[in-house]
């Protein structure tokens, strides 16, 4: 099938995360000229568009230019999860899914976390150096404004929870409840990027499935190997702009520097 091209029963019959039966619950014009059908599930309560046959032409830019919010967000997070991993203790290697031009990386390895990055669709602008290797172990995961990108959620919640297994997966996606409204903005029909759109249960149900305890908090999605409570999320989430400037954060800037360097100067002798 060519981009854009689309095809001749471009509508689902079947959950791509559960398997069950679909319904279709609305249409809505995505990137101003392709009319598209939202089904939901009516088991996990996932709501997915029909097959995404737009999505060469929606990632002609990794990054929307109607994405004014990305660096207000990235540093939002990265003092959620920077004292969330504090307090947590954690001392491993993290991978950031989906993370886009490397911002969040680059920013967690500033603040001594062993980031790594990973993206199908943007460039490593900033994190170059610290790709992902397939395979490695990771003690924990995070995929902010990923999930509602995805054609395929099972395959992703089955590679991360089912295969990799992190202590904890960090995740921001806006829920919705019931049937959601085709004026609903999360929709961001204009981008053609928002495909796939979850309930409070449809979350609680994939961390039942991969043997993880689920908590949420104003956007954010924690899926734990340890139950912590979506009151200690909570207090977490609340505090970290107080706690934030009296935590000590060893940076990994200049070690990474030497690393690179080196790397660089190796490849000059070769």
């Amino acid at each position: 099938m060519t981009v854009n091209q689309k095809p001749a029963n471009p509508y689902q019959d079947a959950c791509k995360l559960c398997g069950e039966t679909v319904e279709h619950v609305f249409s809505a014009r995505v990137l101003g000229k392709y009319e598209v059908g939202y089904f939901q599930c009516n088991h996990c309560g996932l709501m997915q568009t029909e097959e995404p046959y737009w999505l060469g032409e929606a990632y002609g830019e990794a990054i929307s230019s109607a994405d004014t919010g990305i660096m207000a967000r990235n540093l939002y997070v990265m003092k959620v999860v920077a004292v969330f991993l504090k307090l947590l203790g954690g001392r491993g290697r993290y991978l950031d899914y989906g993370g886009g031009h490397g911002v969040f990386t680059r920013l967690m390895r500033d603040h001594g976390f062993d980031f790594y990055w990973s993206d199908a669709y943007a460039k490593n602008l900033f994190a170059r150096g610290f790709s992902y290797q397939k395979g490695a172990l990771v003690e924990g995961v995070t995929a902010f404004e990923l999930l509602e990108h995805l054609d395929e959620p099972k395959r992703f919640f089955r590679d991360v929870l089912g295969q990799m297994k992190p202590e904890y997966l960090i995740a921001s996606t806006e829920l919705f409840s019931g049937d959601a409204n085709p004026e609903w903005k999360y929709l961001y029909c204009m981008t053609g990027q928002h495909i796939a759109f979850y309930q409070e249960k449809t979350l609680e149900m994939i961390a039942l499935e991969y043997g993880y305890y689920y908590s949420h908090f104003h956007g954010m999605h924690y899926f734990t190997k340890e139950r912590i409570g979506n009151v200690r999320i909570k207090l977490i989430m609340k505090s970290s702009r107080f706690l934030y400037p009296f935590l000590k954060f060893p940076s990994l800037v200049m070690s990474d520097h030497d690393f690179l360097a080196q790397k660089l100067e190796t490849q000059h002798h070769e």
